[in-house]
């Protein structure tokens, strides 16, 4: 039988102040609708904010369900926790036993990496590409998997924290290998059931499966738009959960609670202790801010899970994030406290409300959380770097058709405009680079989704240039780039 879900109390019953704290993030950050969920001493408490969507206006409840993002990761560890207790695989079993489909740069990698290996984020090989994120949703996870072998690593195997969303996603899928069910059914088994979380699916599935379900917003141009919201198993496991307020306080107490809630036991204390155990290092303020944040004692990533501190207390966290929605989930084991922050929205302003819910129920000092993270958060190029030149430039030496192995064609044509650009193999990836120096272009999206998602940032194309021709052409997400090779034989398509 399932746990017992009682309805969730009220926020402000815990501490008047905390609806006040959602309020001014929230509107800060011009969030249409979110859910927060806080387990405080093992009580659920709940605060609905504004809509699920500005289309409908309908207000966002408890049983609203939300994409979390990337805080899908720590569903995969659980689930894999559960087999690894129950003696049907071990953490350390490769990976290749049964996704022969993923390769990486290295062969020798290939046969080594582990299932531990990919839920601890450590391959060595940096967030690059479409294989990382934006690639076009209707393609399968394995063209990810067979194509993460195009991505060289930046750092020795093992040897340090580096993103990879695909790993999580080939542990999903290993799941489902293993039991036969797939991994959205082997998780409603082995947890959501038990747990009584009913309105929590994922993927493909999620699409018919949860009727209540929060749209996508982005931030473009300075307006809040409605955009298109995806669902596909491409990611599942890395992203793709949707779940809701109501849920997520039973989620919480499961860990908070060891595995065991309401006096039933539903993952293995110590199975479940593995996946916060951290595996590799990671540097505050340097490695993904909305995990380990700047002043923060320590960093490591776990299973699914960051590990590290705010002010002393330990913390288990993830943050999770798409072209619409932002997710928060943060953990205080020793204190008894988990928090929640579901948004239908994308942006780095999201962050700071958890932080500041964190902060106010530990009794930490008053800080402005939105100003702290905005000031760790890097600076994007100077603006006179994307200048237009006074006089013309002849662009016909740019256009043509190019390919990365992985990530597909990119073709460009001169117009009046700047270079008019696509990406094939990415969702909605069209824009216009327009000059920012010599040989480089700075990229202007046509989708909102794409504007918004790189608000904060100026994504660059360089061109290497041979006879007076492009010969290659470099885009350029600082640190990260992908390399893109002239594959025909004049200078325009």
């Amino acid at each position: 039988m399932p746990t017992s879900k009682a309805l969730p109390r009220s926020l402000d019953l815990l501490d008047p102040r905390l609806e006040l704290l959602c309020d001014a993030y929230l509107q800060a950050a011009r969030v249409p609708g979110a859910s927060i969920a806080v387990v405080a001493g093992d009580r659920g408490y709940h605060y609905s904010y504004g809509v699920k969507s500005i289309l409908t206006g309908e207000p966002v409840t408890a049983e609203t369900s939300f994409n979390i993002g990337s805080c899908s990761k720590a569903f995969v560890s659980a689930t894999v926790a559960s087999l690894v207790a129950a003696g049907e695989v071990s953490w350390d079993d490769p990976i290749s036993r049964f996704v022969p489909e993923l390769q990486l740069y290295d062969p020798e990698v290939t046969r080594q990496v582990s299932l531990r290996d990919l839920s601890a984020n450590r391959l060595g090989i940096p967030r690059a590409g479409l294989t990382e994120f934006g690639l076009d949703p209707s393609l399968p996870a394995e063209f990810v998997f067979e194509n993460l072998r195009h991505t060289p690593p930046i750092h020795p195997f093992r040897s340090r924290h580096t993103y990879v969303n695909a790993g999580h996603t080939a542990n999903a899928v290993a799941v489902g290998r293993i039991t036969g069910k797939g991994f959205i059914g082997t998780l409603r088994e082995r947890i959501l059931e038990p747990l009584g979380m009913r309105a929590t699916s994922g993927g493909a599935a999620a699409r018919t499966e949860l009727a209540d379900q929060a749209g996508w917003h982005c931030v473009a141009d300075g307006e809040v738009v409605a955009i298109d919201t995806v669902f596909s198993d491409q990611y599942l496991g890395g992203g793709g959960m949707v779940v809701s307020g109501a849920d997520a306080l039973q989620w919480l107490r499961l860990h908070l609670g060891g595995g065991t809630v309401d006096g039933k036991q539903v993952i293995p204390r110590e199975a479940l202790l593995e996946t916060h155990t951290p595996h590799t290092a990671a540097r505050p303020g340097k490695d993904i801010l909305s995990l380990f944040h700047p002043t923060a004692h320590m960093g490591a990533y776990a299973l699914g899970w960051a590990v590290t501190d705010l002010e002393g207390h330990p913390m288990v966290i993830h943050s999770g994030g798409d072209f619409g929605i932002a997710a928060m989930t943060l953990i205080f084991p020793k204190a008894g406290i988990g928090i929640t922050s579901y948004c239908n929205t994308s942006g780095r302003g999201t962050i700071a409300l958890p932080y500041a819910l964190a902060a106010c129920l530990l009794g930490l000092r008053t800080r402005d959380w939105k100003a702290y993270f905005e000031a760790a958060a890097p600076s994007p190029a100077p603006a006179d770097e994307t200048a237009t030149p006074e006089a013309p430039l002849d662009l016909s030496p740019y256009a043509g058709a190019y390919v990365h192995p992985a990530d597909g064609p990119l073709v460009v044509e001169s117009s009046a405009e700047g270079l008019r650009c696509r990406m094939d193999r990415g969702y909605r990836m069209a824009f216009t680079a327009v000059p920012a120096g010599e040989h480089r272009f700075a990229m202007r999206f046509d989708s909102p989704e794409w504007r918004g998602l790189m608000a904060n940032v100026r994504p660059v194309l360089a061109f290497t240039m041979e006879e007076g021709r492009a010969t290659k052409a470099d885009w350029v997400v600082d640190p990260v780039h992908r390399e893109f090779h002239r594959t025909d034989p004049g200078s325009a398509p």
